[in-house]
This record gives C-alpha cells, structure tokens and sequence, in this order.
C-alpha cells in the first residue's frame, strides 16, 4: 500500500462497492509563477498556487485552486448523472466517489493530493519532511530556497518518491537536476505535463523531470485533424445528451443495438487506439480497452443506471485524454504510422474516428421512429 492512498469501500447501493480508481493516468502540469495543476481521467482539475498569488486568468478554468498556505483537508468529487463538482471538507459528510480526489496539509509549506491510487506533494521552499512510513508517487518541489541540493536530496530521503519536478527559477532547476544526476534519471522537457498513473511495481531509479511552464503546441496540420474528430465527438454527445437512462437502455425489437451501446463501442474505440500510442511512447499511460461486445446477445452494461448525460461526459473525457496527452505525438507526422498504432497512418486514425461517431449517432437516431421507442 502506497503512502496515504485512499482506498474507499464505501456502500451507494446494497450492490454497488466503490473503490479508487487506480490506473487511470492523471496529468500534472507545471504553469507560469509555479502554479501547479493536476488532471484526472474522470476529469476533475485541481490547481495548486505555490507563490501565493491568485491565478492567472487563463488558469481559472481549473475552478477550484488552493494556495500551499491555506488550511486543508477537503474532497473534490463528481457522482455520476451529475454534472457539477463539490469541493467539501473530508469532515462534512460520507465520502462515496470512487473517482475522488482528496487534498489535504501535509507538512508545514506543502500538501498532499491523492487520486486514482497517486500520491503527489507539492512542496514550497519551506517544507521539512520526517521520515515517511511509505513512499510516495511523485514530488513536486521549489528549489528557490538556499543549499538547494541538500533541502532536495533530504525530501527525497524523507519521502522516497518515484518521481521529482522541481520547480523556481532555471538555474535553481538546473542544479537540482545536477545534484541529482548521479542517483537519477534527469529529463527536460519542452513542454509542462507529465503522465502518473499507479503502479505496484517499485521505481528501477528516481526520475526527475524538469518541466517548462508552456504547453505542447500542436502543428496545424495535426490540430486540423483533431479538431474534426472532437467536433464530430461533440455533435454525438449532443445527441445523447437528451436521453434518459430508459431510453440509453432501449433494446430494440428488431434485434440492433442499444443507444449505450454506440456510446460505449465510439468511446471505447477512440480510447483503445490513442492509449496503444500513448502506452508504446510513455508506459505510464496504460492500454485502456472499454470496448463493449460486439453483437447484442453478448452485450452487457458498462454503466446500467448512468443517463444519456453521464455517457455523453464519458465520451468528452476520452476526446480530453487525447487531446491532454497528445504532447506524445510529437515528432510524428499525419502521413506517419505512429507507434503501437494498427493504422497505416496517424491521419487515417483520426479521420476514421470523425467518420465512426457520426455513423453510430445517425444509427441511434433512427430508433428514436420505432414503434416501441420510450417517451
């Protein structure tokens, strides 16, 4: 078990167990000022101000944003079929989101933010650790205080983390990133994400990894294509939107599948494929393969009680997770194959996953004239 990861067993129905999402990657990105942001698969957004100042108004989008100084020990959580998120202290109430994120102080000048079996720190300059019981995921510290490499190395012999961002100035980075070069592996990015997901296996050597405070700028050749195939996703959510759980359920007469099940096979399609990328590039993105049955009589509900909406927010997490990731393609042109990729070009993918999910919304649309279609 993994230093303070939650894992909730919590009872919504006499049926249904929750339990914390892990596997799912998250991304953590470095902004300007230090900010530091963490995104979930389920698509939650947390920020985190480690100057103290308010975020820039490009960084408001994140909704919820803490400074290291202010007292918490709180819970972001979305339920399924609902649509917005809560931010309450872990005091107020049963937990019962299994996709939750917990946030909480965790020494003097830093916190501690658990999610889908992560453990992630985020240290200012100030922090001192004693000696953790367990280790911990990733460690995100500023280097601007003095005797840089011994507060860096005395964190890490405290918290034995698997990964490290230092963050402040470049030549504060810099040296940390010297200081650590004989005990780790040191990358420099050219961008500000990095991908976590849990792992049971122990790290094989420390990482760390200097992240800058700009995002990947995706060529407009490939930002052409993704921005058909996410508005070919969005004209299908607004379709399946509407629906009710009935009516997501319909199992037609005629023997053709169920309006959930195109949800889940569009979705589960354009997950399969991006995440074989992802995985060949940056293991710690695993294949994720939600793929339903492909003929009805074999055909089980992923999600029985979620609503039209709750699939349609289903279908935009994965558009995100393609579009958060994407810094993975990198290098690769359209007209290329991309690794771990079946299609004979990254283009042909995108453009046959725009084509996939106008096909399947028309198929649905056409049950909505059956005789036995609910109202």
């Amino acid at each position: 078990m993994r230093l303070l990861t939650f894992l909730f067993a919590v009872v919504l129905s006499p049926t249904l167990l929750v339990t914390a999402a892990e596997g799912d990657p998250l991304a953590i990105r470095r902004w300007q000022d230090d900010a530091i942001s963490i995104e979930t698969h389920w698509g939650l957004h947390f920020l985190v101000q480690t100057r103290g100042s308010e975020p820039s108004e490009k960084l408001t989008r994140f909704g919820q944003w803490v400074s290291l100084g202010d007292p918490l020990d709180h819970v972001m959580s979305r339920l399924p079929n609902t649509a917005e998120t809560s931010w309450q202290r872990s005091s107020d109430g049963a937990i019962v989101d299994a996709n939750q994120m917990s946030v909480r102080n965790f020494a003097n000048d830093a916190i501690i933010v658990t999610v889908d079996g992560v453990s992630v720190v985020i240290a200012g300059s100030k922090a001192k650790f004693d000696a953790a019981t367990d280790d911990i995921d990733v460690l995100v510290i500023d280097t601007s205080s003095s005797g840089v490499s011994d507060t860096v190395s005395q964190s890490i012999s405290a918290l034995h983390p698997r990964v490290v961002i230092p963050i402040g100035t470049d030549e504060r980075i810099a040296a940390a990133c010297e200081s650590l070069s004989s005990m780790a592996n040191v990358k420099r990015t050219k961008h500000n994400t990095l991908a976590i997901s849990a792992t049971d296996q122990p790290a094989a050597k420390l990482q760390v990894v200097a992240l800058t405070t700009t995002p990947w700028a995706m060529p407009e050749s490939l930002e052409s294509l993704f921005t058909k195939m996410n508005d070919s996703c969005r004209r299908s959510q607004a379709v399946f939107a509407k629906l009710s759980t009935e009516q997501m359920n319909f199992k037609p007469a005629n023997g053709t599948h169920t309006p959930r099940w195109n949800t889940e096979h569009m979705m589960g399609r354009q997950l399969l494929f991006f995440s074989q990328i992802y995985h060949e590039i940056d293991p710690a993105i695993a294949v994720m393969d939600l793929n339903p049955a492909q003929m009805p009589p074999d055909y089980v509900y992923a999600h029985a009680d979620w609503d039209g909406g709750e699939e349609a927010r289903q279908m935009q997490r994965v558009s995100d997770f393609c579009r958060r990731f994407a810094y993975l393609l990198d290098g690769i042109e359209p007209s290329e194959k991309a690794p771990g990729s079946q299609w004979k070009s990254l283009a042909a993918l995108l453009q046959q996953m725009e084509r996939h999910y106008d096909e399947h919304t028309a198929n649905t649309v056409k049950k909505f004239d059956l005789p036995d279609w609910p109202q």
